[in-house]
């Protein structure tokens, strides 16, 4: 009795503690797979999601205070009537309701395209891996999806925050946010070529080669096939790359024929 004692013991003292949403976050950054190996047996999702959307929220709170956002509005709405879309009435009505509203609907907006955006990432890859003959439950799916964009919306607005506040007042407009970081293949072209330089659809399609969103993909793709039983780290990211290279087709097509495509 006293050696299955003592095992017992052991083991219970080798069993590995549960780290905190701090320890989980910086995992992310040095060791991924094993954050994700840890969030597979333990997976949180309420209070990661919290955060999250928090970020968010303070991320729009913080834009609509430093941007223009009805000046924006007001340019696309005589784009709008340039382009026979809507009447100057019609500009008018939509220009005095955005000017109420477009600061609320920034802040707003943020947190809820966030949560959208979570639930529709971790609902495909919930599809995605039935259909490759994998398994998995969708709580630990929908916990990484929630680990991995607070990493990368740490990062990518922390940097966007930074390079505002070191430039002057009127020097951003909301038009041009995308292009901030230059993180983008787009951001690079349009700063050494210019902005009517290439055609909309190209520089759509090359907002989307982004260095914050490959990273995403990367980091996905390895919790995902983490927390999955047979599920490869090539076919999650294959499955995820050809969904956000459809995304930014559409995206890129949309852009060219409302001419926004510095707005996405």
């Amino acid at each position: 009795m006293e050696p299955d004692a003592a095992n017992e013991s052991l083991s219970t003292m080798e069993a590995p503690k549960q780290r905190n949403f701090f320890s989980r976050l910086g995992s992310i950054y040095a060791s991924p797979r094993e954050a994700f190996e840890e969030i597979g047996l333990a997976p949180r999702v309420f209070v990661p999601l919290i955060i999250l959307l928090i970020i968010a929220l303070l991320v729009g709170f913080y834009l609509s205070r430093k941007l223009d956002v009805e000046s924006a509005i007001a340019a696309q709405l005589e784009s709008a009537v340039q382009q026979g879309r809507i009447t100057q009435q019609q500009l008018e009505q939509q220009l005095a309701i955005a000017s109420k509203f477009a600061g609320i609907q920034l802040i707003l907006g943020a947190p809820i395209s966030t949560l959208i955006i979570v639930l529709v990432i971790a609902g495909y890859a919930k599809l995605f891996v039935i259909f490759c003959g994998a398994e998995s439950r969708f709580k630990p799916l929908l916990s990484v999806t929630i680990y991995v964009l607070i990493a990368v919306t740490i990062i990518q607005s922390g940097l966007t925050i930074l390079i505002m506040q070191l430039k002057g007042p009127g020097e951003v407009d909301l038009a041009h946010m995308n292009s901030l970081v230059a993180s983008s293949l787009g951001a690079i072209l349009t700063s050494v070529l210019g902005d009517d330089a290439l055609p909309k659809f190209v520089i759509g399609l090359a907002n989307a080669v982004d260095v914050f969103a490959i990273w995403t993909i990367v980091l996905l793709a390895i919790g995902y096939s983490v927390v999955s039983k047979k599920l490869k780290v090539g076919t999650a990211a294959l499955w995820l790359g050809l969904a956000y290279a459809i995304i930014a087709v559409i995206r890129a097509v949309v852009s060219s024929m409302f001419n926004l495509s510095g707005t996405s």
